[in-house]
């Protein structure tokens, strides 16, 4: 059976960000027109994160959010992903020089 849409482009995301993050596990959702990963972030916690036509929706204290790229969403849940990612930057620029 093929992975859907949906599956292959979250893995595909988290993939690209495994720099910041301590491990993730994608799974299909109870649709073709979803998928869901277990996100364990650098800080240790494990959040859920669901890719479906609307963007990558997480749970938070105040309710659901929607983000238009991974990126924005775990830089809104994890500031140690967002000083891995400016690490990661810095690091690529300076191989540019």
């Amino acid at each position: 059976m093929s992975s859907s849409f949906y599956h292959t482009e979250l893995s595909r995301a988290l993939s690209e960000q495994a720099f910041g993050l301590s491990r993730f596990d994608v799974y299909g959702g109870s649709s073709p027109h979803e998928a869901t990963a277990s996100v364990t972030l650098l800080e240790g916690r494990t959040i859920r994160i669901t890719l479906t036509a609307r963007g990558y929706q997480v749970r938070m204290l105040d309710g659901d959010q929607i983000f238009e790229s991974i990126e924005g969403l775990l830089q809104a849940v994890s500031a140690a992903y967002e000083g891995k990612r400016r690490e990661a930057l810095f690091s690529r620029l300076r191989s540019l020089s």
